[in-house]
C-alpha cells in the first residue's frame, strides 16, 4: 500500500504527512533498542542526509567507504561527523589507483557527510553508526560490499554481537525503506538539500578519526 505514497504538497510549500519523525523517536521505532530498530535508524538517516532513497543507492555504501572524521570550524571548534566516499570505480580497488588521484577524489563534491548530534547523543548518527560497529563482527569492519547486515537470530540485548555477516537482503532493505520514506521531516530535508545543490559549498579539510595529532 505504501510502495507508491508521494506525500501531497500544498502551493505554500506545506508537506502533508501524518508519520513525523519525533513521533518515531517517541515510540522507539528510531534509535538503539533492538537490532531491527537501529537499522530502521541507519536506513533513516542515510535518506534524511545522504538523500538516498532506493535501494541502489543504499548498496554503495560501505564499512570500507564510510568514516568518522574529525573537521576544526572557524571557531576553532570540533565537530565529529561521518563522511561516505563513494567508490573509485566498479572496475577498480583504491589499492590499484595512485595516490594522488585518491587524494583528487576524495575532493569532490559527491562526498557526503552526516553530521553529530551534540544535543541529543541518543540521535547522534555518528554515535549510533559506532554503536552499530561495536555490534558487529571484525571480520566485517573493513568490507568494500556491506554496510547492512541481518541481524543474528538469536541475541539479546546485552548480547555482544547483534548482526550476523550475511548482507541484508534487497527484498528487507525495500520494505523498510518504503516506510521511512513516509516521514514528514525527511522529505522537508530532501527538499531543501535540492534546492540548495547547485550552490554547494566545497568540504573543508578533515581528519579521519585517530590521525588527528592532538587525538588521544
Amino acid at each position: 500500500m505504501l510502495r507508491s505514497f508521494k506525500p501531497s504538497i500544498t502551493t505554500s510549500g506545506y508537506i502533508h504527512s501524518r508519520v513525523e519523525e519525533e513521533f518515531l523517536w517517541d515510540c522507539k521505532q528510531l534509535g538503539a533498542y533492538s537490532p531491527i530498530v537501529l537499522l530502521n535508524t541507519l536506513l533513516f538517516f542515510c535518506c534524511k542526509y545522504f538523500g538516498f532513497t532506493t535501494v541502489e543507492q543504499h548498496r554503495q555504501l560501505s564499512f570500507a567507504h564510510v568514516m568518522r572524521c574529525t573537521k576544526t570550524n572557524q571557531d576553532n571548534t570540533k565537530t565529529t561527523l561521518l563522511r561516505f566516499y563513494p567508490p573509485i570505480s566498479i572496475n577498480e580497488t583504491e589499492s590499484e589507483v595512485p595516490a594522488k588521484r585518491r587524494k583528487d577524489e576524495e575532493n569532490k563534491e559527491d562526498i557526503l557527510e552526516m553530521m553529530e548530534n551534540t544535543d541529543n547523543p541518543l540521535r547522534c548518527p555518528v554515535r549510533l553508526y559506532e554503536f552499530y560497529l561495536s555490534k558487529c563482527s571484525e571480520s566485517v569492519k573493513q568490507r568494500t560490499n556491506v554496510f547492512y547486515l541481518h541481524p543474528e537470530r538469536c541475541c539479546v540485548p546485552n548480547s555482544p554481537l547483534w548482526f550476523s555477516s550475511t548482507p541484508l537482503d534487497d527484498d528487507t532493505m525495500e520494505s523498510m525503506l518504503i516506510r521511512i520514506l513516509t516521514v514528514r521531516e525527511l522529505h522537508l530535508h530532501l527538499r531543501k538539500e535540492g534546492k540548495k545543490e547547485q550552490q554547494r559549498p566545497n568540504l573543508s579539510p578533515f581528519t579521519p578519526e585517530g590521525e588527528e595529532e592532538d587525538s588521544d
